[in-house]
């Protein structure tokens, strides 16, 4: 039997909780779904540490406002990701930030959250 993992950064999901948010395992993160659109994935892993903390759901063209929005994001150093950017677990306002990016998606912010593509066409 497979050992269930707690939700990292759990302050995340308790912050979203009046939108109703939908928690899927997807590639060792807990990601954060409100409808359709993914928001956030969190991740806490002793592979690859580097790029702990919340991966955040975006579009590149999004990428230089919220890096200007908040000086802690950065790109991922070991894992390959084209459209998401990191808030690393390790920097001194995390959890200030979180929340910020947390009543961003509140606010229905464009620049956080993307609708997946489907796998499977019908």
């Amino acid at each position: 039997m497979k050992k269930k993992t707690p939700i990292p950064y759990d302050f995340i999901v308790n912050e979203l909780y009046e939108l109703e948010p939908t928690i899927k395992r997807m590639f060792g993160t807990h990601s954060i779904y409100i409808g359709e659109k993914i928001y956030f994935a969190l991740r806490e892993s002793e592979k690859n540490a580097i790029d702990n903390g919340i991966w955040i759901a975006t579009e590149k063209k999004h990428h230089q406002k919220l890096f200007q929005l908040f000086d802690s994001l950065r790109y991922f150093e070991t894992i390959p990701m084209k459209k998401w950017i990191l808030l690393p677990a390790d920097v001194d306002d995390f959890e200030e930030i979180g929340m910020e990016l947390c009543q961003m998606v509140k606010d229905n912010h464009p620049a956080l959250g993307t609708i997946p593509t489907s796998k499977k066409k019908k």
